[in-house]
């Protein structure tokens, strides 16, 4: 009614003069996105090497990642602008949170559900919160934006005190000071129904409910001077702290790094040949190859690497290699293939051509069907790499164990393999990575349908389980035959 506005019209000016909409609280949430989304996109790209060298830097089991640290900053930034903190509230924010967990648990991991929906989403979840850089990720991330926000709000809270604003200024810069003290007191402006001076009201126009007057036992904030110190210094602390453990660790990993091919323009940035942290000693380059003979400049020929190791690295060592600018992030390679295929069912030729647009990568030139047809089955990475010591004795590269074992089991060989007529079936087309006996449940070919997230990819090679000493010489023995342009 209206004589409550005229009894309390502070109330209500928030909404009457314009303190919530107006072009300088617009410009201050601007900025504040800008600035959150710039933390969570910065952490998560300086995260990705190390998830996607741990088998979670794919397209999907990323985009999971960074989607989900988005729906945790948001869920802080409600917490934190909200003045004050009740009961449902914070209700509200847990049912959130557990609701979140809830999809990721029902959606991808139930096979019948991500074989409706997204089929390369399946088991994700599991293999996102394996990796222990996502977990770092949701620490990190609410952490630096928890810090600048304290620091926002005492800077604000610091000029009004000390700047001698007016009543003015201090709307325009957003001044929360009004809209804390009445959730923080309650009692001095709610309603009470023993209140005689209350006029009459008709029933049920106002509740006197503790909900509806605010009476509800609530928490709230007060930034201070000392707060913000103390917040700031906690979370700086906290972030040192594991900045110095991911550090450490990482020094303490070994790695031997051969770029046998470099592009035709040099280091490309995006694609990473050498990530943040690699010492001098640990990178080769094409000049310590060889290349043997074979047709062309760049592709189809054997190359031998001799490179000295720089630190003892003890088993198990993984073998990876990297491929870059390789964008198989677009929609149309992502798309560019036939689950069901893969799963061993029948499928028409008309799905087979709205899956697999081109026709190169559903038909050889002769006229036989590519079994199973798109883009990433016919790109398919196909080097090979042989290891041996000083004295040529072969080092053992064990090739299982490099693909997630719940794509494996859901790839089949369909019942007439390798029996149907006209068809091209994997193990011809890439001979030198795929048998017959395993078809699509080659490993590699798996670890290669799950596209990278980024322009480059990385994807685990195998596994060598004896020790490399210091000093020692290794071979690479590599058989290049990937057609990179090398552009």
């Amino acid at each position: 009614p209206a004589f409550h506005v005229d009894a309390d019209p502070d109330l209500y000016k928030v909404g009457r003069e314009g303190q919530e909409l107006n072009v300088m609280k617009t410009l201050q949430t601007f900025v504040a996105a800008v600035c959150h989304a710039f933390i969570i996109v910065t952490v998560t790209l300086l995260a990705y090497p190390g998830m996607d060298l741990w088998g979670a830097g794919d397209y999907y089991t990323y985009g999971s990642a960074v989607f989900t640290c988005l729906i945790i900053e948001l869920t802080y930034r409600v917490a934190f602008l909200t003045c004050s903190h009740n009961k449902y509230t914070l209700g509200a924010i847990a049912f959130t949170l557990s609701m979140y967990v809830v999809f990721l648990l029902v959606y991808p991991c139930v096979p019948f559900i991500a074989n409706i929906f997204e089929p390369n989403m399946y088991m994700v979840p599991f293999y996102m919160v394996s990796n222990a850089n996502f977990w770092i990720c949701i620490l990190v991330i609410p952490m630096i934006g928890w810090s600048v926000d304290i620091f926002t709000s005492w800077m604000k809270s610091y000029c009004q005190d000390n700047l001698g604003l007016d009543e003015e200024d201090r709307e325009s810069l957003g001044d929360d000071s009004s809209r804390s003290l009445l959730a923080s007191n309650p009692s001095e402006w709610s309603l009470d129904s023993n209140d005689s001076a209350l006029p009459e009201l008709p029933q049920g126009t106002v509740s006197l409910t503790d909900f509806a007057q605010q009476n509800l036992r609530s928490y709230s904030i007060t930034t201070s001077t000392r707060l913000a110190m103390r917040i700031t210094l906690a979370c700086g602390s906290v972030l040192l702290a594991m900045g110095f453990c991911v550090y450490t660790n990482s020094n303490k990993a070994a790695q031997l790094r051969v770029i046998y091919q470099m592009a035709k323009h040099g280091q490309t940035e995006l694609a990473s040949e050498i990530t943040w942290g690699t010492l001098g000693g640990e990178v080769f380059h094409p000049h310590h190859c060889k290349p043997g003979p074979g047709p062309g400049l760049n592709i189809h020929k054997n190359i031998t690497c001799t490179v000295t190791v720089p630190r003892d690295m003890k088993p198990p060592l993984l073998v990876y290699y990297g491929v870059g600018p390789f964008y198989q992030n677009i929609v149309t390679y992502l798309k560019s293939e036939v689950p069901k295929e893969l799963m061993g069912q029948e499928v028409d030729e008309a799905t087979r051509e709205a899956k697999c647009l081109h026709k190169d990568v559903r038909e050889t030139s002769d006229g036989k069907q590519i079994v199973p047809c798109g883009a990433k089955a016919f790109t398919l990475f196909n080097d090979t790499l042989e290891l041996a010591d000083q004295d040529g004795n072969p080092i053992q590269i064990s090739k299982t164990g490099i693909a997630w074992p719940s794509d494996v089991n859901r790839y089949r060989n369909p019942a007439d393999y390798g029996t149907r007529p006209n068809t091209k079936w994997l193990y011809e087309l890439f001979p030198n990575v795929v048998n017959k006996k395993e078809g699509v449940k080659n490993e590699a070919f798996a670890a290669w349908m799950r596209p990278a997230a980024l322009g480059r990819v990385w994807n685990n090679y195998g596994w060598v389980k004896e020790t490399l000493k210091q000093d020692a010489k290794i071979s690479f023995k590599i058989g290049s035959h990937f057609y990179a342009t090398a552009e």
